[in-house]
């Protein structure tokens, strides 16, 4: 796990003494609130659990200036902003809107006074996980852990009430991820065993074992065939593309190659990356890591590589993971298989999930969820929608049952629907916890809540994939399948992106829905429209909460998403002189200039922020003069520059001095 370089010194010291043990204990406690989920209220009680039981927990904290950063996010999906495509780096994101070092520091220090270990930190600053013993989360946090049986038969701890925490420390935690551990992601997919793939003989129409679909079945029902670079007879096949999976298993290598050698594609590069104690070792749910490696390998052969993160089927685990992405920012498109009812998802995680998936949508990353396999009611008895896929920044994947022609091709769609929650279909609906995304303006079922989901794909597994999985080929279907195909056909987009010089294609959806309302909306999608249910919200003609806005008219879409759309020249800050390591005064002057004539000054931030400072424009006035006053001897001061470009994007330099 990535580490984050935690400081020294005399800022450090103080915080530690603010945070011992006794320090804590005599200062005024506040609630963190959102730590409760209706599971547990459910839930017969069993008793308090062993006060010795160790637990994992992610410590969250809050993003910094959210106000710009709702606004930055709004510019850089606006073709008509200046903004627009501009996408942030990892340095940037944290420069602009992570926690400060300084509180992040502090949130370490609380933690490990309270004798929690520590186990990762990360480079975005927005998490710190631990190990802790029950009666060490009881002591700190003013509250009991308990143990309670499910109706399943589950066990898990609960705690009896919101997590206290100093007043002190409560501004820079936002959660306290993993108290409640009745929080469980399900695979959304369907392995079809043998005797029922028999049965469904007669609607398979690929060429694959047992009917199923193939890589080329797949490319030639949604018109990816032959498919090349636009000027070019370069493959569009993914290549120079980082794709990213979310899983929560590991899986056997010798399935993919297998896979990849039945159907001749190239062996794409495989970087599994473990998150919290996951060990990569091939578990029960290792089928939907399987077919969630070989589908994107079916549409996307020429990756650079498959990025898979795994951590453990644990709240902490899955932030961990979803943060790691984010914070690495390597892959652009990536793919989440694994959901939970949005109910049973309590605001801490959902909250916790939504700070990375803004980190990555500011960064231009994609991000596809499934939206279930339980139709209309994904909890399984009311109506309700899938976390992530109800996720504001997430692009929800629904799922339609395919028809071909006898020669392949594209016959038609309708909602995947077997008649209840429990045989399957696609998952859709109204979030109850979401507000409606300004992209979705006068689309859905509500005018006023999020509506799931976003686009579709082949999902039934009566017209199911051909995986190979356990040794032997198998039938999948699910909304699962879904999601990183449409990963898949992502890389293909931004393949053609780079190479008409523009950025990634980042958040899908501000673009996906413009199309939806455009006049080429049917030359794009295949819009399902026959008032096939997805067992309550029926699809008709454009966005519906069963399918979206449809499954995606290969070619065509591409060519739509990958238009280069122009980029305004970028700021960049340049140190003219600043004092190094011999500043004995109280005082020290930085200049700096930008390279747009027509700059001006947004911010400098000072660390340590006790510092005063004043700054000013001087002749020319792409040049820029910063005093600062009260300097300490011995101490590393850092600073960041941030400046906005006429018509361009904010761009920041950090910078810092030591003074002896």
């Amino acid at each position: 796990m990535n580490k984050s370089s935690i400081g020294a010194g005399i800022a450090f010291l103080a915080l530690a003494a603010r945070f011992g043990a006794a320090s804590v204990q005599a200062e005024t406690t506040v609630p963190l609130r959102g730590h409760l989920s209706q599971t547990a209220a459910m839930a017969h009680l069993v008793g308090r659990a062993p006060a010795a039981q160790s637990i994992a927990l992610a410590l969250s904290l809050p993003l910094r200036n959210e106000s710009q950063l709702s606004d930055q996010l709004r510019r850089l999906y606006d073709p008509k902003d200046p903004q627009y495509g501009r996408f942030l780096t990892q340095q940037q994101f944290i420069d602009r809107y992570a926690p400060t070092t300084a509180d992040y520091n502090a949130v370490v220090q609380y933690a490990r006074a309270q004798g929690f270990t520590v186990t990762g930190t990360f480079e975005n600053r927005t998490l710190v996980t631990v190990q802790a013993s029950n009666a060490a989360v009881e002591k700190s946090m003013g509250l009991q852990m308990r143990a309670f049986r499910a109706p399943d038969g589950s066990s898990f701890r609960a705690p009896s009430a919101e997590p206290r925490v100093p007043a002190s420390i409560a501004t820079q935690l936002s959660g306290v991820v993993g108290l409640d551990e009745s929080a469980h992601w399900a695979a959304q997919s369907y392995l079809v065993p043998k005797a029922t793939a028999q049965a469904l003989q007669p609607y398979q129409v690929g060429h694959g074992p047992g009917g199923t679909l193939t890589p080329d079945d797949i490319r030639k029902a949604y018109n990816l065939t032959g498919l090349t670079l636009k000027n070019s007879t370069k493959k569009l096949d993914g290549s120079g593309q980082v794709l990213g999976l979310f899983q929560l298993d590991g899986y056997n290598p010798r399935d993919i190659a297998q896979y990849a050698s039945a159907y001749k594609l190239p062996n794409v590069p495989l970087q599994n990356v473990l998150i919290g104690g996951a060990n990569g070792q091939a578990g029960v749910n290792s089928g939907e890591v399987t077919l969630d490696i070989e589908l994107m390998m079916a549409l996307a052969p020429g990756a650079s590589k498959i990025m898979v993160y795994e951590a453990p089927n644990t709240a902490a685990g899955v932030i961990a993971a979803y943060n790691r992405i984010a914070s690495d920012n390597i892959a652009k498109q990536v793919s989440t298989s694994w959901g939970i009812s949005e109910p049973f998802c309590s605001p801490v995680i959902r909250n916790a999930e939504n700070t990375a998936f803004r980190q990555m949508a500011a960064q231009g990353q994609t991000i596809f969820a499934a939206s279930g396999d339980s139709g209309a009611y994904d909890n399984g008895q009311s109506l309700s929608v899938n976390d992530p896929a109800s996720q504001p920044y997430m692009t929800g994947v629904g799922g339609t049952q395919l028809f071909l022609n006898a020669n392949g091709t594209y016959l038609k769609e309708t909602t995947w629907n077997h008649g209840s929650a429990n045989n399957g279909a696609g998952g859709g609906g109204v979030s109850a916890v979401w507000a409606k995304p300004d992209y979705q303006a006068g689309v859905g079922a509500s005018n006023i809540a999020r509506n799931v989901p976003d686009v579709a794909l082949n999902s039934d597994p009566y017209t199911g994939y051909s995986v190979y999985y356990n040794g032997g080929w198998c039938i999948f279907g699910g909304t699962s399948c879904a999601a990183p195909l449409w990963a898949a056909f992502t890389a293909l987009v931004n393949q053609q992106r780079a190479a008409n010089g523009a950025p990634p294609v980042g958040f899908i959806n501000p673009l996906i829905y413009k199309i939806g309302k455009d006049s080429r909306y049917t030359q794009d999608f295949y819009d399902i429209r026959d008032g096939s249910t997805n067992l309550y919200f029926p699809t008709y003609a454009g966005y519906d909460n069963a399918t979206g806005w449809g499954s995606f008219k290969g070619g065509s879409l591409i060519d739509h998403l990958a238009a280069a759309a122009p980029v305004a020249p970028s700021p960049i800050i340049s140190l003219v002189s600043a004092p190094t390591h011999t500043v004995m005064r109280a005082a020290a002057m930085i200049t700096w200039k930008t390279n747009i004539a027509s700059d001006s000054i947004v911010s400098v931030g000072l660390t340590p922020s006790s510092l005063r400072s004043s700054f000013s424009l001087a002749a020319p006035v792409t040049t820029h003069l910063m005093g600062i006053g009260g300097l300490m001897r011995g101490i590393t001061y850092y600073y960041t520059v941030t400046s906005r470009g006429s018509g361009a994007s904010i761009t920041s330099s950090v910078m810092s001095f030591r003074t002896t």
